[in-house]
């Protein structure tokens, strides 16, 4: 799979995001007094007949008077600006219709592990063989060849549907740990595959056809594996509301990781 499509991939779909929500309303948000302003809640998963993941994001109580929400605490922290894009996109007609959609959240949450399968999958046979564990016999460009292509189709439909995912409720996943991490590992995981297609793949008609495959080959299988398991995992972890900014108090160094900024009644 070509290094520049992993790595530019996400910026396009992100981007893609930004134009669709440009137009839509913004809202501007002011302190009250708490019997102005009651927490609004969302209920991000729709589907009340199932037993499946559903939370509610701000529950019940009011605010006290003269504090703000803690999102809105964190945009005049660093990465404000950042916070301030993703509250507006979270404000979106498109990002409410669609976390509030009774079938396009799960459709595409479905879509998205569908596209994990396919592409973590055939990721990890090439990894293997890169590592000398299997298909010995068969050269590591006919493995590429045969496999990559699909990989790229497969993590293409990952990044789709993991945007639109992310765009149902941006301003939440954006300060969830766990997304940060992963986000962090998709970059690592990128520059290894640059590293690898620009360096040891290039000479691979010397050794294409060895059972065990040179040790720059092997270590960047290795990492790569390890990588995209780590990545899988967190991705898994994203639906868990340990650490959300709504979740106080929380240890320093975890509303310092999520931008997170309690209010004072929250410490």
């Amino acid at each position: 799979m070509p290094a520049r499509f992993i790595i530019s991939l996400p910026a396009l779909v992100l981007a893609l995001c930004y134009l669709l929500m440009a137009p839509a309303r913004t809202s501007t948000r002011k302190v009250q007094s708490s019997s102005e302003l009651p927490r609004q809640a969302r209920l991000i998963a729709s589907d009340s007949g199932s037993e499946k993941w559903a939370r509610f994001v701000t529950l019940g109580r009011t605010l006290p008077s003269g504090t703000m929400l803690l999102q809105q605490d964190a945009s005049a922290a660093t990465g404000g600006s950042v916070l301030a894009f993703f509250q507006r996109m979270s404000d979106s007609s498109w990002s409410t219709g669609l976390h509030e959609s009774r079938y396009a959240y799960d459709l595409i949450e479905s879509v998205h592990v569908w596209a994990l399968c396919l592409f973590f999958g055939l990721a990890v046979l090439f990894d293997l063989r890169l590592l000398g564990w299997t298909m010995r016999t068969i050269p590591v460009s006919e493995v590429a060849r045969r496999l990559l292509p699909w990989t790229a189709v497969g993590f293409a439909i990952m990044v789709i549907s993991g945007a639109l995912l992310f765009s149902a409720i941006p301003l939440r996943s954006f300060q969830n740990i766990f997304f940060r991490t992963k986000m962090i590992l998709l970059m690592v995981a990128g520059i290894n595959v640059w590293i690898f297609h620009s360096g040891v793949y290039r000479r691979v008609t010397s050794w294409d056809m060895d059972r065990i495959p040179p040790k720059a080959a092997r270590v960047a299988g290795a990492f790569s594996l390890v990588l995209w398991v780590a990545i899988v995992l967190s991705g898994r972890m994203i639906a868990y509301n340990w650490f959300d900014c709504d979740r106080q108090p929380q240890p320093a160094i975890i509303n310092f990781l999520t931008s997170c900024v309690p209010t004072e009644a929250e410490h």
